[in-house]
């Protein structure tokens, strides 16, 4: 049981450095991989561990979450966003659910939920100081971003388990076929309860026009979308014809799709989006980097076939994935963390076969949503942007996430009993 106690003392450190001192979360995981290699007894070969977790996660990472960051400057300073907003309401009449799209949509080619609220933030403010939507606005960005950014290969969170897994790049994808319907579905449902849970009379949304510059909107249409169509249709294209196949790996077509995306501003904001996008990169970067050691250290002790003995005599198996997910989701908050320890941990045990890879990777995924709250640097971007109180942004954020994660997990239990 000694792992096992390792590890309830590791949430609550992560815990106390990250909601108490905030400390940033490179410096907390990092210290607690070492902790953890310490108290387990590891110390031979820990700096081994710590970095080649570390090293491991940037190779897979690092290439996708760079040019993710740098497309997500572009469209902002290129003011790409203003136009891709503005033809999303041309179709979606309800602007709230317009920003879930919009959300959704950006999360896929930034490679981050938190860039693409951030991306969308300047234009959502600016349309609430003329008419207050109750806040719907920023709420359902932030829902529609999350839901793309823990459903959808080839981003972060999915793309970690199936390398983890090892699921062969032919075969992967075809989650998509299941989780892309289920996020939508989700996203409508997060639209009803949204409009259930703003507060104050509701007040319609002034139209673009009137609040950006119109040479924004005079854009060119395939110009705006290029950066965030380009990505997927590599993809998909390496996908389907085999002499392509290269270009369907997410590394080769985010960066052909970043020098394209470059190509279309001008110096003045190339240089801007060159310069911050590195900036957020490093910092999402080394976050997860640290990640990847704590994982990578965990998954090399005992706790893996500790966890294992204790809950399979409590839980039916199918449901650890899940429950582990949302302890390690608890204690630090990033959902690419907690997709990456999990699966780490998992990969090490009998679990992975005897459950089918979607609903495990559903599973897990499911978990990553449960609980986003104070160690949760989502939580808090939401509750700067809205203003609204730490209770408010619970019931309108946290709990509408809780509630796609729970019906994310029976979904999982469905195709794991008819799988």
């Amino acid at each position: 049981m000694g792992s096992l106690l390792i590890f309830i003392f590791i949430i609550i450190f992560i815990s106390v450095l990250t909601i108490r001192f905030h400390v940033t979360p490179f410096l907390t995981l990092i210290a607690a991989a070492f902790i953890f290699g310490i108290l387990s007894g590891m110390s031979e070969w820990l700096v081994q561990y710590v970095t080649g977790g570390a090293g491991r996660i940037f190779s897979l990472l690092g290439i996708p979450i760079y040019c993710g960051a740098v497309i997500g400057q572009i469209l902002r300073h290129g003011h790409f966003i203003e136009k891709i907003v503005e033809d999303v309401k041309r179709t979606i009449k309800a602007p709230d659910m317009a920003a879930g799209v919009v959300g959704y949509l950006l999360s896929i080619p930034l490679m981050c939920c938190l860039t693409a609220y951030v991306v969308m933030l300047p234009l959502i403010e600016q349309m609430e100081k003329e008419h207050s939507s109750g806040g719907r606005l920023f709420y359902m960005a932030a829902f529609g971003s999350v839901l793309s950014f823990v459903l959808i290969l080839p981003l972060p969170v999915v793309y970690s388990m199936t390398t983890t897994f090892g699921v062969p790049g032919s075969e992967s994808f075809g989650i998509n076929l299941i989780t892309i319907p289920l996020s939508l579905f989700l996203l409508g449902i997060g639209y009803v309860v949204s409009k259930k849970l703003s507060k104050g009379p509701q007040h319609p949304v002034p139209e673009l026009e009137g609040l950006v510059e119109p040479v924004m909107l005079s854009l060119p249409r395939w110009k705006v979308w290029l950066p965030i169509a380009l990505p997927v249709f590599l993809i998909t294209i390496g996908y389907l014809f085999s002499p392509l196949s290269a270009i369907s790996d997410v590394n080769i077509a985010l960066v052909i799709s970043v020098f394209v995306s470059l190509l279309l501003v001008s110096e003045g904001p190339r240089r801007i989006a060159l310069e911050k996008g590195t900036k957020n990169a490093g910092i999402i970067l080394f976050d997860l980097c640290g990640a990847g050691a704590l994982g990578f250290v965990i998954s090399a002790s005992s706790f893996p076939d500790e966890v294992f003995a204790l809950i399979s005599g409590i839980l039916p198996v199918v449901v650890i994935p899940f429950v582990l997910a949302v302890l390690i989701q608890t204690a630090q908050g990033s959902r690419v963390v907690t997709a990456v320890i999990t699966a780490t941990i998992l990969a090490g045990t009998d679990i992975v076969a005897s459950i089918p890879t979607i609903p495990l990777i559903l599973m897990i995924s499911a978990g990553t949503l449960v609980v986003s709250y104070v160690s949760d640097p989502y939580f808090w971007l939401v509750q700067r942007s809205t203003g609204d109180s730490i209770p408010t942004v619970v019931r309108r954020f946290t709990l509408p996430l809780a509630g796609a994660g729970v019906l994310i997990f029976c979904c999982a239990m469905v195709l794991s009993i008819i799988g």
